[in-house]
C-alpha cells in the first residue's frame, strides 16, 4: 500500500544533485495521494515520491515537486516535512525537481500543492525522525520510547543526553523501515513550525537577484530565437523578405516555423535567431511579410457579443433542473431579468513565456518556467517523434502563471527550433507576444430571471450560460440548493481564440454573475444583500457533502457572519460610498469578502477589501496573507481594467498601455483575517478572486444606484 526505502546513493545524487552524505531516503507514498486526490476531489494517476537527505551536518535537504511561481511552495512544504522532522527551516535547502513520473504527480495548478501534498509530506518527515531515534536508541542501549527529537537533534528524556542529527544519519540509513500506515504524527496542539510566521526559505536569493528565472538560463553556445507569428487567428504565412533582419548585426538566420495542432497548437511564422535578445527582436521587427488572412480575418468582438445574444434566445443543453422554474416564475408577484457579460481575458504574468532547448541526437534537454513538467514532456517528445525518457526538463522559477504555463507551446517551439540548429537556442517571447498568442479565458453572456412571492421570498432561478469554452461544468454554488425552482442551461459558442485555465477557472466568472444578481434580486425584495444571503445559510443550507474535506455548510456561514462583523456592515456611509459583498467556496476553502467603493466623476476607486477565510489547517499565515492580497489584486486587474479585444481577426490589445494591471496607487487596503482551524488545508491560490468583482459591483450599486453588468466595470458597462 504504501512503501518507504533506502535508496542507492549514486542514484539519489544523480536524481537530486544533492551533495554529501548520510540518510538518504525515497518514499513512494501512492497509497496517501490517493486518499488526499479524494479529498480534494481530483483525480491523479501519479504516485507521489519524496525524496530527503540529511548530511553529516544536520542538513536537510527536500527535493520539491511542484513549480514555484510567487505561492511560497517551495517554502510551505518543507514546512510541512520539518516540522514531524523535528528541524528548523535554518537547517533546510531545497532542490527543485526536474520533471520525472518518479516525483508523482507535479502539475502546480488549482491550489493542489499543499492539499495533496500534506499527509504524504507529514509522513516522509516522521519516518526519517522515527529511524533517526531508533539508531540513537540503540546506540543508547534504551528503549526508543523513552526518546524524543527537537530541534535537529534526538533526546534521551530520562538522562538528558543527546546526539545531532549529524552523527546518527549512517546509523539511521541501517534501521529497519518504519510502517508508513501507524506513524504518529503530531498533533496541532504540537506544532512549531507549521502556523506560524515563517520567512520564505528562497527570499534572499530572489531579492539579491541570485535566483534563476526562465529568462535566466544560460547554457554554452545559447543562441536567441525571436519568432514573427501569424497575427490572424486561423491565418498562414504567404511570402516573406528575410533580407533587413539578416542585416542586422548578432542576426545568424532565419528560419520557417510550421503551423502545429498537435500536440499543441503553434500559430505558423519566422524565426530569427540571434546571438542576444536585442538582435533577435530587432531583426523580427525587420522581417516584411506577406500574410495569408484566412476565414476568420473578419472576426470582431462586436460580432461575437451580437452572435452570443442571438444564442440566448435559444434553449440550451441543461445543466441543472430543480423543480419547475418556469411554473415558479408564472406564479411570481415580481421577476427580475438581468444580461451578464465577461470579456476574454490573458495571464500576463510579468515574465512573459519563453524557453531554452538543446537537441543532441535522440536526446533533448530542456530549461523552461512550467507548471506542468510532465506534460512538457510529453509535449515535447511527440513533437520530436522521441521517447518521453528522451526528454529532461529543468523546472526553473516561473515569473508568474495563473494557469498559462499549463500549455507547453513555448517549449514545443524551442525544441523543434532546436532541433534545425546545431546548439542551443532560447525562445523569448514579448509583452504582445504574450498578449496576442496566449491561452485565454473564455468570454461568456449569461441570461438570469429571478422569481419573487408577494412576500419577497426567493422561489424562482433561472440560468442561461454561453460560453466560449468546450468543457462543462456543474453550478453547484451558490444559489444552488438555496432557491426551490432553479435551473442552469449551457449554450457552447465557437471562438476562434485558444482557450486556456485562468486563475481560478470558471469561478472567475459565475461568482460575478450569481452575486451580483442576487444583489439585484435583494433590492427588489427589500431586503439586506447581506442579510439575506445570511438568512437563506441558515435556513436553507446547502447539504455538507460527504467525505473529508467536502463542502461544510457550517463553516461558510461562519466566514459570511465574520465578514459581516469585521467589515462594519451596518455602519453609516458618506455620500459616493458603498460596500458590496460576495462570497466563494473551492478547492477546500470558504471565503467571504466586503468591498468598499467611492465612485467620483464616474471612476471607481475600490479603498478597502475585507476579506475572511476559512482554508482549514495554515501552514504559513504569511503565505496565505500573500495569496489573499494577491489574488484580490489580480481580479481587480480583470475587474475594473481589462479586457482582451478582437478586430479583423487579431487581438487588438498590446502592452501594459491597453492591457493595465491595478498601479500601486489603485491598491485597496486589504485586510485579510483567517479563521483558527484544525480541519485539513485547503488550496489559497485562487480562492481570494471569485468574490471580488461582484463585491465592487454589488458596492457601486450601493453607493450610485447604478448596476454594473459587463466587465471591465465602467459607467459604460451597466
Amino acid at each position: 500500500m504504501a512503501e518507504l526505502r533506502t535508496m542507492d546513493r549514486r542514484k539519489f545524487l544523480q536524481a537530486t544533485g544533492v551533495a554529501g552524505g548520510g540518510l538518504l531516503l525515497s518514499l513512494s507514498l501512492s497509497h496517501w495521494l490517493e486518499v488526499e486526490a479524494a479529498r480534494a476531489q481530483v483525480v491523479t494517476t501519479f504516485e507521489p515520491n519524496v525524496f530527503l537527505s540529511i548530511d553529516h551536518d544536520g542538513i536537510v535537504t527536500i527535493v520539491v515537486s511542484r513549480s514555484e511561481m510567487g505561492q511560497g511552495t517551495r517554502t510551505g512544504m518543507p514546512m510541512i516535512v520539518a516540522e514531524e522532522l523535528e528541524v528548523g527551516l535554518d537547517r533546510v535547502r531545497i532542490r527543485q525537481a526536474d520533471g520525472d513520473a518518479k516525483y508523482g504527480h507535479q502539475l502546480t495548478g488549482g491550489s493542489l500543492s499543499v492539499r495533496l501534498m500534506w499527509d504524504p509530506l507529514r509522513r516522509a518527515g516522521a519516518a526519517a525522525r522515527t529511524m533517526l531515534i531508533a539508531a540513537a536508541a540503540r546506540q543508547w542501549k534504551v528503549d526508543p520510547s523513552t526518546c524524543g527529537a527537537e530541534d535537529g537533534s534526538v533526546i534521551h528524556s530520562s538522562s538528558g543526553r543527546r546526539l545531532d542529527y549529524g552523527a546518527l544519519v549512517d546509523a539511521a540509513a541501517r534501521e529497519t523501515v518504519p510502517d508508513l500506515e501507524h506513524l504518529t504524527l503530531k498533533t496541532p496542539g504540537e506544532y512549531r513550525l507549521v502556523g506560524s510566521k515563517a520567512r520564505r526559505i528562497d527570499a534572499p536569493d530572489i531579492v539579491t537577484g541570485r535566483a534563476r528565472y526562465g529568462m535566466d538560463t544560460r547554457v554554452p553556445g545559447l543562441r536567441f530565437a525571436a519568432i514573427a507569428r501569424c497575427p490572424i487567428y486561423g491565418g498562414s504565412l504567404g511570402s516573406y523578405d528575410a533580407e533587413g533582419a539578416l542585416a542586422i548585426p548578432g542576426v545568424r538566420q532565419v528560419v520557417e516555423q510550421q503551423a502545429l495542432s498537435e500536440p499543441i497548437s503553434i500559430a505558423p511564422g519566422l524565426a530569427v535567431i540571434a546571438d542576444d535578445t536585442w538582435s533577435a527582436l530587432q531583426g523580427a521587427r525587420a522581417l516584411q511579410i506577406r500574410w495569408i488572412e484566412g476565414p476568420n480575418a473578419g472576426v470582431d468582438t462586436q460580432s461575437q457579443r451580437l452572435q452570443m445574444a442571438e444564442l440566448a434566445k435559444k434553449p440550451g443543453e441543461f445543466l441543472r433542473n430543480d423543480g419547475d422554474v418556469e411554473r415558479a416564475l408564472a406564479s411570481s408577484a415580481q421577476i427580475v431579468e438581468a444580461t451578464y457579460e465577461l470579456p476574454y481575458l490573458a495571464h500576463a504574468p510579468m515574465e512573459p513565456m519563453n524557453c531554452t532547448a538543446q537537441v543532441r541526437g535522440s536526446q533533448c534537454e530542456i530549461w523552461t518556467p512550467t507548471q506542468n513538467p510532465q506534460d512538457v514532456q510529453q509535449a515535447v517528445a511527440t513533437a520530436l517523434g522521441i521517447d518521453v525518457s528522451a526528454v529532461t526538463v529543468h523546472v526553473t522559477l516561473v515569473g508568474g502563471g495563473f494557469g498559462r504555463r499549463l500549455y507547453e507551446d513555448a517549449e514545443v517551439e524551442a525544441a523543434l527550433l532546436a532541433r534545425q540548429l546545431d546548439g542551443p537556442v532560447m525562445v523569448v517571447w514579448t509583452r504582445e507576444d504574450d498578449l496576442r498568442f496566449g491561452r485565454y479565458r473564455p468570454m461568456s453572456h449569461h441570461v438570469l430571471r429571478g422569481g419573487l412571492d408577494a412576500r419577497g421570498n426567493l422561489t424562482a432561478w433561472h440560468w442561461r450560460i454561453l460560453n466560449t469554452h468546450t468543457r462543462r461544468f456543474d453550478p453547484d454554488d451558490f444559489p444552488a440548493h438555496h432557491v426551490p425552482n432553479y435551473q442552469v442551461e449551457y449554450t457552447h459558442v465557437p471562438g476562434i481564440l485558444p482557450r486556456g485555465a485562468w486563475r481560478s477557472t470558471v469561478n472567475s466568472q459565475n461568482p460575478f454573475v450569481t452575486h451580483s444578481f442576487f444583489d439585484e434580486l435583494a433590492v427588489r425584495a427589500g431586503r439586506d444583500p447581506l442579510e439575506w444571503r445570511l438568512q437563506l445559510l441558515r435556513n436553507s443550507p446547502r447539504p455538507d457533502s460527504k467525505g473529508d474535506g467536502a463542502y461544510e455548510g457550517a463553516r461558510m456561514l461562519r466566514v459570511v457572519e465574520q465578514v459581516a462583523d469585521r467589515s462594519g456592515w451596518g455602519a453609516a456611509k458618506t455620500e459616493g460610498r458603498g460596500r458590496g459583498v460576495a462570497f466563494f467556496y473551492g478547492y477546500g476553502s470558504y471565503i467571504a469578502q466586503v468591498a468598499e467603493v467611492r465612485v467620483r466623476g464616474g471612476e471607481i476607486h475600490v479603498k478597502r477589501v475585507v476579506c475572511v477565510a476559512d482554508c482549514g489547517q495554515v501552514v504559513n499565515p504569511d503565505l496565505v496573507q500573500a495569496q489573499i492580497e494577491g489574488g484580490i489584486s489580480f481580479g481587480l486587474s480583470a475587474a475594473l481594467l481589462q479586457q482582451i479585444t478582437l478586430a479583423g481577426g487579431r487581438v487588438r490589445e498590446r502592452n501594459f498601455d491597453d492591457y493595465p494591471l491595478l498601479s500601486l496607487s489603485q491598491m485597496p487596503r486589504i485586510e485579510g483575517h483567517l479563521i483558527e482551524s484544525s480541519q485539513r488545508p485547503g488550496g489559497m491560490g485562487e480562492p481570494p478572486l471569485p468574490p471580488i468583482a461582484a463585491a465592487v459591483a454589488n458596492a457601486v450599486f450601493d453607493a450610485t444606484g447604478q448596476r454594473l453588468r459587463r466587465l471591465p466595470l465602467t459607467a459604460e458597462s451597466g
